[in-house]
């Protein structure tokens, strides 16, 4: 049974995430296997944005190998593992350190055996590079070990996942699920019996092109920069992806021209941010904290709705208190109107 505060979290994420990314669109989820186990094996650009947004569009419990160097504090695990996260150790974690990944896959095992979604960062780091970055050994020792470890009539699915961005920084920006053709762990089951090393490369190698396929910008080539810049603007927000995607593997494409505001918009956007100043003031200081811009998507939607929640909370109290229910009510509905208001016209 998931965790409550797993489900909690899930379930109002839901709407909230939609509501920050202005929408969330999921691509071809007749590739979601609706039997048997299932491993996902998405790109990693987002931190623990990633796991979150996977974590309520994918129809099932989820669990997460996370990077292993976070479970270092009691109340820190304690939350982790109520959101259904587990250890992933790496090399940079230490080589004596790696024997503890086989009581962590047995506990995946364990997991999947029950029809329960195991997810794993194939890349093994994050980045808020679009292209795919080589992806580790780890992905494929789960999923033929995990086959291995099965009942043999229980189907094992991994199913290639795209993550793609609009914006890492600016909330309203859209993102892009896409899930790919799913792999099918009995057909590795052979040549892993054979030759283990072997099943591991050939895993490794469909793999790498099936997350590719869900990827807009896979490759970094020569003219990725002035592709990405291209490519992730508001205009193209709402083409198919495949129209996207053929964007990213074209040669064709602009240059795309900076946008900036104008004088009379700089003057509204500052009117505008003077009636939740204490919220961004409050968010600008805690950003500085994480140096990794990888960070700033995760942190802007968790701290930053926290943050002006509770300013907009006590702005209703306030209200409430001096005033009556109505001006409470007022006071908290336009500095919400406002904060969208005002996002809106600075875009990305």
């Amino acid at each position: 049974m998931a965790h409550p505060f797993y489900l909690f979290v899930k379930y109002t994420s839901w709407l909230g995430l939609r509501l920050f990314f202005g929408g969330i669109n999921l691509i071809d989820t007749k590739n979601l296997p609706k039997d048997g186990a299932v491993i996902f094996a998405p790109n990693h650009q987002g931190a623990f944005m990633d796991a979150l947004i996977l974590g309520v569009s994918t129809g099932r419990p989820v669990h997460f190998l996370t990077r292993a160097d976070i479970f270092k504090k009691p109340w820190v695990i304690s939350i982790l593992k109520s959101l259904h996260m587990m250890p992933i150790y790496r090399i940079r974690d230490g080589r004596e350190s790696l024997s503890q990944n086989d009581s962590v896959f047995d506990t995946c095992f364990e997991l999947l055996s029950k029809g329960k979604g195991v997810l794993i960062f194939p890349e093994g780091n994050h980045s808020i590079d679009y292209y795919l970055r080589p992806i580790s050994k780890g992905t494929a020792r789960l999923a033929l070990d995990a086959r291995a470890a099965l009942d043999p009539n229980m189907k094992l699915y991994i199913v290639p996942t795209g993550i793609n961005y609009f914006s890492h920084r600016w909330p309203f920006a859209k993102v892009k699920i896409k899930f790919g053709e799913p792999l099918d762990a009995d057909n590795y089951r052979q040549l892993y019996e054979e030759h283990q090393a072997k099943a591991y490369n050939a895993f490794k190698q469909d793999l790498t092109e099936g997350m590719k396929s869900t990827m807009i910008l896979a490759e970094h080539d020569e003219n990725y920069e002035a592709k990405r810049d291209f490519i992730f603007q508001p205009k193209h927000e709402n083409l198919s992806f495949e129209k996207l995607k053929a964007m990213g593997d074209s040669d064709e494409f602009e240059v795309r021209k900076e946008k900036k505001l104008g004088f009379f918009a700089k003057m509204i956007v500052g009117f505008l941010s003077v009636f939740n100043l204490p919220p961004m003031l409050l968010l600008s200081k805690f950003l500085r904290i994480f140096k990794d811009p990888v960070f700033h998507i995760s942190i802007k939607y968790l701290a930053g709705s926290l943050f002006h929640i509770l300013w907009w909370s006590l702005l209703f109290a306030l209200g409430v208190i001096f005033i009556g229910w109505e001006a409470g009510l007022l006071f908290a509905i336009t500095a919400i109107v406002v904060a969208f208001a005002k996002q809106s016209i600075k875009s990305y």
